[in-house]
């Protein structure tokens, strides 16, 4: 598995050497359960409160379920499966076992980092700038300061405005991963929405 650092202050091996957790894995087979149910419901106004449910409960996940197709959301759903059947490993060992397995445990980081966003943009008597959610982090509790290492970083490595791009880019960040790279596992494709010109360029530069 070839990754780097990317930033200064993250290192990808303690994001991949962690274990993921049965809860990790059944959080995330409720997740697939209630897309594919989902795709299941009629357009109409029972599918959207629905619709808004998930994408509280999982933010990003609708996205993901516009843009993987039926054979990709069984593979995921049996990865979940087969995580909650065995002890707990390292990341590392699920990525090396398939790719679905690997964007099942992204997303799970992913959703957890577009939460805090949202929780931070519900909160915040500030500018919605990168700046501004970092001094929010740093006052948070424990749990959700794991979640973004080295936060006193993030403001000179993604600066702007917050955006959804930003948890994407933290994400590649914390896995040594590039952006291109990251949405390929998360998305089982490559599109426009892997490179945009206002990126830093660490997010792009060198192959994987």
């Amino acid at each position: 598995m070839a990754t780097r650092a990317r930033v200064p202050g993250l290192d990808p091996g303690e994001f991949w050497d962690r274990p993921a957790s049965v809860a990790d894995w059944s959080a995330m087979a409720d997740k697939y359960a209630a897309l594919t149910e989902l795709a299941r419901l009629p357009d109409d106004p029972q599918r959207k409160p629905a619709l808004r449910r998930a994408a509280r409960r999982w933010p990003g996940s609708l996205r993901e379920a516009e843009l993987i197709g039926p054979v990709e959301v069984e593979a995921r759903v049996q990865a979940c499966a087969r995580g909650r059947e065995v002890d707990p490993r390292p990341r590392a060992r699920w990525r090396e076992l398939s790719d679905a397995a690997a964007a099942v445990l992204l997303w799970s980081e992913l959703h957890e980092l577009l939460g805090d966003q949202l929780r931070f943009r519900a909160r915040a008597r500030e500018q919605l700038d990168v700046a501004a959610f970092a001094r929010w982090v740093a006052g948070q509790d424990a749990r959700i300061q794991a979640r973004w290492p080295a936060i006193a970083r993030l403001p000179a490595h993604v600066p702007g405005a917050l955006r959804v791009r930003t948890a994407y880019l933290w994400l590649a960040a914390r896995t040594g991963l590039s952006l291109p790279a990251l949405n390929e596992l998360l998305l089982a494709r490559t599109g426009h929405w892997d490179r945009r010109a206002d990126d830093p360029s660490w997010a792009h530069d060198a192959p994987d």
